[in-house]
């Protein structure tokens, strides 16, 4: 079993390195469906590293954690998504990219699009503007662009923007998927592999695209006979309460997402704005199947369940040598969405969804960014409610020169 693993296992790179460049053996099993070379992948790779290590125990619960942050380039896992899109866009000759984002993804995809000579086309919601680091658009090859319009909106304008420009609109989903197949790889190699049994995943989640990816890999190992299912984690999926229509529908019971679970988000409320996804029922029932699958439960956290367990959460971490990196100009926590995990996990153990005697393992997917100084970004251009989305699609053209 651990030779049938290691033969999609490149030892040239370590997984501190880069997860991409240590399991790329699996990406063409993924219905990735793009002839990727190693060369490829090294062309757009900076550093997408992460790590497993034994954080703490909280009320008889082990909790490791698998750090998808410190060793990133830009200090989430979304470096996975923006590496293996620079390399697909490189690969297969495009020029310029259309993109959406809470913000991470964005702030990644103008990194390495850098180093990959792709021009981006980056929209994100407003409410995430002070995450947005200066330094990182410092170049001619990315514009950004701005958006006071509700999240739903934000999609539709950069869609339509690429549409009406003739401009690839990314990423596709099968690209989502594909990514986070190597985050599977990395836990099935340091965790499984050594027979350090994991009891629970568990992951902050805003449409839950990445543990899709994750649990679509191991169930393609275990039908390879690879991977025992008994190994397989249960999945413990935590949302913001301000804005939890997946927690909604799993709890009331049904099959599909109505209009009723993705109503009544509150974005004022959110812990952390880049979690802004309002209609995640594209995804809504393959996480359903996941868990009938191999079981779990998804809860909300609230703004009283966060002030009550953060600083537990980050004294955990600062035992273990880390600190969350924190925006100097309004000094607080850059990305909160780590910390929620963290807060969930403690609320399940509260709750008695994860018993004593368990094992979880952390997903840790952002908080560590490294920041030489911070000035917060100013956007190439804002858009805004005063007019309409088409409207808006032929002011674009007309200011970034594409009429």
């Amino acid at each position: 079993m651990k030779q049938t693993i290691k033969t999609y296992v490149d030892e040239d790179t370590a997984a501190e390195q880069s997860l991409i460049l240590r399991y790329h053996h699996v990406l063409p099993k993924q219905h990735l469906n793009i002839p990727l070379s190693k060369e490829d992948l090294l062309a757009s790779s900076i550093s997408e590293g992460a790590r497993i290590f034994p954080l703490t125990q909280y009320r008889g619960v082990d909790i490791w954690v698998c750090d998808e942050s410190s060793l990133m380039a830009t200090g989430t896992y979304k470096d996975l998504d923006a590496c293996l899109m620079a390399a697909i866009a490189k690969h297969t000759g495009l020029k310029s990219i259309v993109l959406s984002s809470g913000g991470n993804l964005g702030y990644a995809m103008a990194r390495y699009a850098q180093k990959a000579g792709l021009f981006v086309y980056f929209f994100h919601p407003k409410s995430t503007l002070h995450k947005l680091d200066a330094a990182n658009f410092d170049w001619d090859g990315v514009k950004v662009i701005t958006v006071d319009r509700p999240e739903r909106e934000v999609k539709i304008l950069a869609r339509e923007f690429a549409d009406t420009y003739r401009l690839a609109h990314v990423p596709i989903l099968d690209w989502r998927f594909a990514a986070s197949t190597v985050r599977a790889m990395h836990i099935v190699e340091q965790l499984f592999m050594s027979q350090r049994q994991v009891d629970w995943l568990a992951q902050t989640i805003c449409a839950g695209f990445g543990p899709v990816g994750v649990y679509n890999c191991w169930s393609w190992l275990v039908r390879e006979r690879v991977l025992p299912p008994k190994l397989v984690p249960k999945f413990l999926g935590i949302q913001q309460a301000a804005n939890a229509p997946i927690v909604r529908a799993w709890q009331s019971k049904e099959g599909e997402m109505t209009k009723q679970h993705i109503g009544g988000h509150t974005p004022e409320r959110y812990i952390e704005p880049g979690l802004y996804n309002t209609n995640p029922s594209i995804n809504y029932s393959n996480l359903t199947n996941l868990l009938d699958r191999y079981g779990g439960n998804f809860l909300a956290v609230g703004a009283d369940d966060y002030r009550t367990y953060e600083e537990i959460v980050i004294g955990w971490f600062r035992d273990a040598g880390f600190e969350f990196t924190i925006n100097p100009q309004t000094e607080e926590i850059l990305e909160r969405a780590g910390i929620l995990t963290g807060v969930g996990i403690m609320k399940a153990i509260e709750q008695g969804v994860v018993k004593q005697g368990a094992r979880v393992l952390y997903l840790l997917t952002g908080g560590f960014r490294v920041l030489s100084s911070f000035e917060r970004l100013q956007p190439d251009l804002e858009v805004n409610k005063a007019y309409s989305i088409p409207h808006w699609v032929d002011c674009l053209g007309i200011r970034l020169g594409l009429k």
